[in-house]
């Protein structure tokens, strides 16, 4: 029994640096010009896989034996992280649905579906940080154990 304990608590925090990681680099093919090939980065391939990682580290979080805080705080980034490559998929399919019903003029010029785009690109990473944080900071206070 202590041996699955360990595989999920092992798993669970694998599944949050790995998830973290890919956090840095959509931010910096976002955010930083110095990044070659930045539609790589922050293409679908990326959005999928840091969705995939959200699901899994939430599932995992929930039948992990954390601290109730550690638990929120990784759930926190799991549903940061799944919400940011929803939304990121979700504002390109919602922008091309209203192009192909109302045509292109639908947006007047002024840009494109603002929803899904400030969720993916402001409230989404900003909730991921906080989660990611705080679980790192739980795991340096040593309060998440193996």
């Amino acid at each position: 029994m202590q041996e699955e304990k360990n595989k999920i608590y092992t798993s669970a925090l694998v599944i949050f640096w790995i998830t973290f990681a890919f956090f840095i680099m959509i931010m910096a093919g976002m955010y930083l010009y110095i990044v070659p090939y930045i539609g790589i980065i922050t293409g679908i391939p990326f959005r999928a896989v840091i969705s995939i990682l959200g699901i899994v580290l939430i599932i995992l979080a929930a039948k992990a034996k954390f601290t109730k805080i550690a638990k929120v705080f990784f759930i926190l980034t799991g549903a940061s992280a799944l919400g940011m490559g929803l939304s990121m998929i979700l504002h390109n399919l919602v922008f091309a649905l209203l192009i192909k019903l109302f045509g292109e003029g639908i947006w007047g010029g002024m840009g494109d579906e603002p929803v899904f785009f400030i969720l993916a690109t402001i409230v989404c990473p900003l909730t991921l940080l906080v989660g990611a944080i705080g679980s790192i900071v739980l795991i340096a206070k040593k309060k998440v154990k193996i």
